[in-house]
């Protein structure tokens, strides 16, 4: 559709169900601008960061409830408006508080969350975030209580107030921040998470039964489970995102020694020099030296040795699993999930792997952000933000993304397009101003 057409009249971007890659940009008829009703926002979408996270979004959207959080609009035109074939994904980014109602939130200041594909407003009823330990106001956090979306997870529905948005080409710089809060906070925040509470290190016996939390969210999770000391770490997909973050915070974030002995990076020819840029990795390898580097393993003297899967090429999971659970029968082996291949399924086999969840140990990343709001109240995000601010400096210091933006629906489609051809390289980071 011809980007004159999308400029003149508010639009989305709707995908197929049964395929993610076929996808359209749908202008929409114009919604009255009807009262805005008590404790509620006005939203509209500026900012949005595009990884291949949005494709599992897609992909396992109709079983996760993620189709619902922002259903299509009432005027969406045939043959885009059955919700039975069409669907839309949020993102994750930044909009424009057009309106409020809320106290303290006013006209013109921003939010960060997930957030539509759309240059059409949205209302959303929030309340304000608070600490489950004394009922306390949680300052800048909001929780959208609109029923529609209560069978999400949480972290869907938890909203980041903020100042305004840059407005002219002057605050480049202070865009590009956006940029990288817009793409990165997320998997950042998984990777925190899965370093301070699933493998939490013990400090005094209250304080690591406070903090530890099984990997999918529920189940037992012993402290020899969370004891990474002496350990043998294997990230497959290490050059992607979470990956990245999660080597960058078990070794900045860590006592030494509850740190492991060693971090494999695991990644393709064309993303092995991204991975040796960070300098997290203390050996990195192609996706088939599994046997080369299992014998490595088998001398190194490893304690045990865990596997990380955030994403990796069709065949690696089971090659490295298959290798390093035959180790021995005296050196532990646990697999961690954190994210699935990234290519188009079937409904019936992305609800099988959803039920092998517990198998997989697939990482349920609401439920970890919980255990952090939950042990820390507000001092949480405080630790989470300054966190994040220390990485991502350090981060574009060394290179590690180049941030590419676009602007508007059209280049946010052509964006998809590369994301499903594959032809986005780990050093690049794709962020629109929409």
């Amino acid at each position: 559709m011809p980007s004159s057409t999308l400029s003149t009249q508010p639009a989305t971007h709707i995908l197929s169900l049964a395929n993610y890659t076929t996808r359209h940009l749908v202008p929409l008829t114009s919604k009255p601008l009807t009262p805005l009703p008590s404790s509620s926002l006005r939203l509209r979408t500026k900012i949005l960061g595009l990884t291949t996270n949005n494709l599992s979004y897609a992909r396992i959207g109709h079983l996760m409830g993620w189709y619902d959080t922002y259903p299509l609009p009432s005027t969406t035109p045939p043959p885009y408006n059955y919700p039975t074939k069409y669907g839309r994904v949020a993102a994750w980014g930044y909009a424009e508080i057009l309106e409020s109602t809320v106290e303290g939130i006013e006209k013109g200041m921003s939010v960060y969350g997930y957030l539509p594909s759309s240059t059409e407003w949205e209302d959303v009823t929030v309340e304000r975030a608070r600490d489950a330990r004394d009922g306390s106001v949680i300052q800048d956090q909001i929780v959208v209580v609109d029923a529609h979306r209560q069978h999400l997870w949480k972290l869907y529905n938890r909203y980041r107030v903020c100042g305004p948005l840059p407005q002219s080409a002057g605050e480049m710089e202070e865009r590009d921040q956006l940029g990288w809060v817009a793409l990165m906070i997320g998997p950042f925040t998984v990777g925190h998470n899965l370093c301070h509470y699933v493998f939490a290190w013990q400090v005094d016996e209250e304080d690591i039964r406070k903090r530890r939390i099984h990997p999918t969210g529920n189940g037992e999770w012993s402290a020899e489970d969370a004891d990474l000391g002496g350990a043998t770490v294997v990230v497959l997909n290490a050059s992607g995102k979470t990956a990245s973050c999660f080597a960058y915070a078990l070794r900045n974030y860590r006592p030494v020694d509850h740190q492991p002995n060693r971090i494999i990076g695991v990644g393709s020819k064309a993303s092995i020099d991204v991975i040796k840029r960070t300098g997290w990795y203390d050996t990195v390898v192609l996706y088939d030296d599994y046997d080369d580097t299992v014998e490595q393993i088998k001398i190194s003297g490893t304690s045990r040795t865990l596997l990380f899967d955030f994403g990796a090429r069709p065949g690696a999971n089971a090659n490295w699993r298959s290798a390093l659970s035959s180790l021995s029968p005296n050196i532990p082996f646990t697999l961690v999930t954190v994210g699935g291949e990234v290519a188009p399924q079937d409904p019936e086999k992305a609800a099988q792997r959803l039920a092998d969840r517990a198998s997989l140990n697939i990482v349920n990343a609401s439920l970890l952000q919980e255990k952090g709001i939950e042990v820390a109240g507000e001092q949480y995000f405080k630790d989470l933000y300054a966190a994040f601010d220390a990485f991502w400096a350090r981060a574009r210091d060394l290179g590690m993304l180049k941030l590419k933006w676009g602007e508007g629906l059209d280049d946010w489609d052509r964006g998809w397009e590369l994301l499903c051809r594959d032809e986005v390289t780990a050093d690049v980071g794709l962020v629109y101003s929409i």
